[in-house]
């Protein structure tokens, strides 16, 4: 007595080469994902630490370093040195009190950068990307 038995000896191979570009795309979504939260992060803690720094050398800061519109160089390098890892910060700074830089006058801080996927960096010339912010908003102390 002959029995048939069905082959089944490629089909494994098959369903993973179906599959296996489906979870590299949900791997690399995820780690994706996972920069541009990091990134999103470090941009608000990088704005936070330029508005403590506006607040801190405010009105009362020694001439050479009076805030104001024209003299924000010192606010931008704070921000994007706190920027570890994020490539071209850009930094805006600005006074909501038209014309006031003293104590009790606001001042905030604007980082922006571009954030562009894995996926479109590499294989697309960065075609799709994202502007990621974070900013702050704090009154002047000194």
């Amino acid at each position: 007595m002959k029995r048939l038995v069905a082959r089944d000896d490629g089909t494994a191979i098959v369903e993973f080469s179906l599959l296996l570009p489906v979870l590299m795309l949900l791997i690399l979504g995820l780690f994706d994902v996972s920069r541009a939260v990091w990134q999103e992060n470090t941009l608000a803690y990088a704005a936070r630490e330029g508005t403590r720094y506006a607040i801190v050398h405010g009105a009362a800061a020694s001439p050479g370093t009076q805030q104001g519109p024209g003299n924000t160089a010192a606010i931008v390098n704070t921000v994007q040195s706190a920027a570890i890892g994020v490539p071209n910060v850009n930094v805006t700074v600005n006074y909501p009190d038209s014309g006031c830089y003293d104590r009790g006058c606001r001042v905030s801080v604007d980082a922006r950068a571009t954030f562009t996927p894995l996926g479109s960096e590499k294989f697309m010339n960065g075609v799709l990307s994202v502007t990621l912010r974070g900013g702050s908003l704090l009154v002047i102390q000194q």
